[in-house]
């Protein structure tokens, strides 16, 4: 129930357009009774009593309740589908603002896959939600309720006996929603599982044929790909039962009628014309009502797409810090730093002072607690303890001050479909004159426009670090961190580049993630990490030596 009050909550802002489509399924409601009324005049007056003068009238009035039907029709398909498509294009940007805007813990531990499912895959489910489903179990009860008036017009003592019926259909709609609305949760999931399955095959494509295991990633796509087919077909098959019920149920009742009327019109208790007006609605009757039916159990089948949508947009947004942070003055002060991503500890008890003006280089083994280092300095990470930047807590700082000043490279480097320009245009607003000097300053060598368009997938990983490297250059930060930023590119370019940065931002603040021995001899001190904790500090010289030959 609260999923439907969610739902209903953010559709009144649509509500002059849900009128205007419910007032369209009263017109095509009101014409489908009509012509089932008119049947009785064709029947006895025409067929019957051969009035010859009544055929035009009655034909014109019919058309004239076929064409209200019809206007009826249009109406509530457009604007059912006109305030569809406004929510779907305001919960699609919602849904995009808060990923972007969530707090970089939420993205940890889930892939990219399962993200681009929920945006894509759950949001179709949703839209058929608001827009099919909800249309019908609006629209299609109408027609029922404007059909059954007429069959209680015609003789209330048969309808009430059919109404009598109604139970099993309510009955129906809850076995069958609830079963398929079980798989339909399952077959999203599913759903979520083969993208993730697919972005990460095809981000890894080189290493599976260099290692030949087309075969293993084979067999685990069909794994994922043999639950996705269990789910979705056992979905359909609820639902194709429920079809059989509601056509086997529906005609049933219609041969009891049938047998019934004919019995009356033989005794002469009930005219040809009321049998057959009585007989046309009751025809007419189906369609609505299992549509009703079948609305009633897709809405319910689908509800638990809302939370998953609800889950979207419920993201915890980043803390942004309330202190200003006007500049970089004197130290970066670490103490007792612990950082835990669930139950795994990252960074255990590190206390550490950077001063202004340092280049200070950090080495350690994989997964020693390098890069959630820098992280937590760019505030990405929540943390234990206390880093403070001048005195003032990093937690309390506005996050955008914090990033004006502290600038977070990462080994992986996000270059995105577009053009050159609109990708270094990230880091702001800047003349071409400057564009092109970044590209030079990054060696960015194979950019011949700035209007040239970057297929992230074509580049090498040292032209996508150069890329992202010319951003760095069109800011200019109080710190620059580092993390194995030119990992990608060999020792020449690699030195030319560094040489760049170094040069260009030779008074700022350098904290440099490097595997390479020779990057860490451009520092003033490296620390060592290994498994969270800080194990050496010293000289390039002495951390190298301490590193290699430490037990």
């Amino acid at each position: 129930m609260e999923d439907i009050k969610w739902v209903l909550y953010r559709l009144k802002n649509y509500w002059h357009f849900m009128l205007l489509s419910l007032l369209g399924s009263l017109l095509e409601a009101g014409g489908t009774a009509g012509v089932s009324l008119l049947i009785k005049s064709l029947v006895d007056r025409v067929f019957l009593l051969k009035e010859e003068e009544e055929i035009l009238r009655i034909i014109a009035t019919l058309m004239g309740f076929v064409l209200l039907a019809q206007v009826g029709s249009f109406t509530t398909r457009f604007f059912s589908n006109f305030y569809t498509e406004l929510e779907m294009k305001r919960l699609r940007e919602e849904a995009f603002l808060r990923l972007m805007r969530a707090d970089y813990s939420a993205f940890l531990g889930v892939s990219p896959g399962e993200f681009a499912s929920r945006v894509i895959s759950d949001m179709s489910l949703y839209r058929n939600l608001i827009g099919s489903y909800g249309v019908k179990i609006f629209k299609e009860p109408i027609t029922v309720i404007f059909l059954l008036a007429v069959l209680i017009y015609r003789d209330w003592l048969l309808t009430l006996s059919l109404a009598l019926l109604l139970p099993f259909l309510m009955l129906a709609v809850r076995y069958f929603g609830k079963k398929r609305g079980k798989h339909i949760k399952r077959a999203q999931e599913g759903y979520a599982s083969v993208t993730d399955r697919l972005f990460s095959s095809f981000s890894g494509f080189e290493s599976i044929r260099s290692f030949r295991s087309e075969g293993m990633f084979e067999r685990l796509f069909r794994e994922l790909n043999q639950l996705l087919f269990r789910s979705s077909l056992r979905s359909e098959v609820y639902f194709a039962m429920n079809s059989v019920f509601n056509y086997t149920f529906g005609y049933s009742v219609v041969s009891l009628v049938i047998l019934y009327g004919g019995y009356r019109v033989v005794e002469g208790t009930l005219t040809p014309g009321d049998f057959i007006s009585y007989l046309t609605a009751l025809v007419f009757l189906q369609n609505p009502l299992m549509e009703s039916q079948k609305g009633f159990m897709e809405l319910r089948a689908s509800l638990p797409v809302v939370e998953r949508v609800k889950d979207i947009l419920s993201l915890e947004e980043e803390k942004a810090g309330t202190l200003k942070f006007e500049s970089f003055k004197e130290e970066i002060k670490l103490e007792n730093l612990r950082v835990s991503i669930g139950t795994q500890e990252l960074l255990r008890g590190v206390s550490l002072s950077i001063r202004k003006g340092e280049k200070l280089g950090i080495m350690g083994d994989t997964g020693s607690g390098k890069s959630t280092l820098l992280r937590v300095l760019a505030g990405l990470l929540p943390y234990e303890g206390s880093v403070k930047l001048d005195g003032v807590e990093l937690r309390d700082i506005e996050k955008n001050d914090l990033r004006e000043k502290f600038l977070f490279l990462s080994q992986e480097p996000f270059v995105f479909p577009g053009t050159v320009r609109e990708n270094l245009l990230m880091a702001g607003d800047r003349k071409d004159e400057e564009l092109w000097e970044a590209l030079k300053l990054a060696g960015c060598d194979f950019v011949n426009s700035l209007d040239q368009k970057v297929n992230p997938k074509s580049l090498s990983g040292g032209e996508r670090q150069r890329l992202a490297l010319a951003r760095v250059f069109l800011r200019s930060p109080q710190v620059l961190l580092l993390d194995e930023a030119t990992s990608a590119l060999d020792a020449k370019k690699e030195k030319e580049l560094l040489d760049n940065i170094f040069n260009h931002f030779g008074d700022r603040t350098f904290i440099l993630v490097a595997h390479r021995f020779s990057n860490l001899t451009r520092c003033d001190r490296v620390v060592v990490f290994k498994d969270g904790r800080i194990e050496f500090e010293g000289t390039p010289k002495e951390a190298i030596n301490f590193f290699l030959y430490s037990p």
